[in-house]
């Protein structure tokens, strides 16, 4: 009699475990959630801070959005070198010849020499207008300000 009770009970336990699995499932793909979204989700969760400013940039660039770039992303120092406007003329006009960024991997290679900055190396490629695709591995320098990571875009682009 109670061996009975504990091969129901865990037979209950399976199908419980079994329906909530199917729930979550139906409702991600009802919801229109596509796996490859939520692979990319899981794989920014498991990033350093560093990874996911860099992984920002490149998706704010893919976004041709300066503004969020300047506002969110750039250094006290680069701000104070380079006005909102100028900042947005000149992303804008890079992006011109630019259909769509995409992001192959980040790794975190931790702080340089001076002990303030820190360093990611980003590969992506980058397709543009005229059909040609081509792939970087580019090193992003950030420093860390009020707890947030920004880009310094004077180390990372010369």
């Amino acid at each position: 009699m109670i061996l009975r009770h504990k091969k129901r009970s865990s037979y209950l336990y399976a199908t419980s475990i079994a329906v909530f699995l199917f729930a979550i499932m139906a409702v991600l793909l009802l919801s229109g959630c596509s796996m490859l979204k939520l692979k990319i989700d899981a794989v920014y969760i498991l990033k350093t801070d560093p990874e996911k400013a860099a992984i920002d940039f490149l998706k704010f660039l893919n976004d041709k959005n300066p503004d969020y770039i300047y506002n969110n992303l750039l250094s006290i120092k680069d701000k104070n070198n380079i006005s909102s406007d100028k900042f947005k003329d000149e992303l804008d006009l890079i992006l011109t010849d630019i259909e769509s960024i995409e992001i192959e991997k980040t790794t975190y290679l931790g702080y340089v020499d001076n002990d303030s900055l820190v360093k990611v190396v980003a590969q992506f490629s980058v397709k543009y207008l005229n059909g040609e695709t081509k792939k970087y591995k580019k090193y992003i320098y950030l420093i860390e300000e009020n707890k947030e990571w920004k880009i310094v875009f004077d180390k990372t682009f010369i």
